[in-house]
């Protein structure tokens, strides 16, 4: 039997290039999706991403840190202190304004690691590391010692996102490890190759053999996916406008953050929303 496996990761609200994503896969005749988490925020997708998934033969998904910060903030775990954090809260806000209650019971319910045979080739999904959902470890450039940790004796091919670098390398001991790339905000650091191409993997499977590899790279209209966080009144607009046309995200900037926190009186935003505050 022959399969063909689109690996979705690292969507971050973005509805539009997530469209261009599921378009091409359906197009190359993809029969199932994978999904690596991160698929809320920075971006305004909410319902609307939500029901682009929810028309996909989905087999297996995990959570991101992103999707944990989502549950961080609904669970009162933030405070007003440090400007990421009323940025996540804010941010977290403005999807609940928009998304149903039951798509945060599922987030929950997603695990940090999930294992998937098809037609006997052992697969290992996760977001970052099996345990661990954020942090360094997996930066392409990082040594075989920290990959290995994706691996173990039950596991022939590895894959995993939050890098948003699309990757292809081996184990120490010989096992593969794919990285999809990320759909929503792709991070460059060699000017020469970026672009506004949403990234995802299509893996091929036939008779328990990986066949092919594809790292796909899709045009979508950013300026219309920009338009859209304006219309709908993202917050922290003027970061997603320098990622959407610049491919540079500043949400760990504490400075630029406390500015447009003051600016926009998201504080008073959050106290007003947030009980635990």
């Amino acid at each position: 039997m022959n399969h063909k496996i689109a690996i979705l990761s690292d969507i971050h609200g973005n509805t539009t290039a997530l469209a261009g994503v599921l378009e091409d896969a359906k197009n190359l005749g993809a029969t199932e999706y994978w999904l690596l988490g991160d698929i809320f925020l920075p971006g305004p997708g909410a319902t609307d991403l939500v029901a682009l998934l929810k028309d996909l033969p989905i087999t297996a998904s995990v959570r991101g840190n992103w999707d944990d910060c989502v549950l961080e903030v609904l669970d009162g775990q933030y405070g007003l202190e440090d400007p990421q954090e009323i940025q996540l809260m804010r941010l977290t806000q403005f999807l609940m304004e928009r998304m149903d209650p039951a798509t945060i019971t599922w987030l929950r319910s997603l695990p940090l690691l999930e294992k998937r045979e098809v037609d006997g080739l052992r697969f290992s999904l996760s977001h970052n590391l099996p345990d661990k959902n954020y942090g360094g470890d997996l930066s392409v450039g990082n040594n075989t010692d920290n990959f290995d940790k994706l691996l173990d004796e039950e596991t022939d091919v590895a894959v995993y996102g939050h890098v948003h670098k699309q990757l292809l390398r081996y184990g120490s001991q010989g096992q593969q490890i794919i990285n999809p790339g990320s759909i929503g905000m792709p991070y460059f650091d060699w000017g020469g190759l970026k672009n506004h191409r949403a990234q995802y993997a299509l893996l091929e499977v036939e008779n328990g053999e990986l066949v092919n590899i594809q790292f796909r790279k899709v045009a979508y209209d950013y300026e219309a996916e920009l338009e859209s966080a304006k219309t709908k009144g993202l917050p922290f607009i003027e970061m997603y406008e320098e990622l959407r046309r610049e491919d540079n995200y500043q949400g760990h900037n504490r400075e630029l953050l406390a500015i447009l926190n003051e600016k926009h009186g998201y504080v008073e935003d959050v106290k007003n929303y947030f009980d635990f505050l």
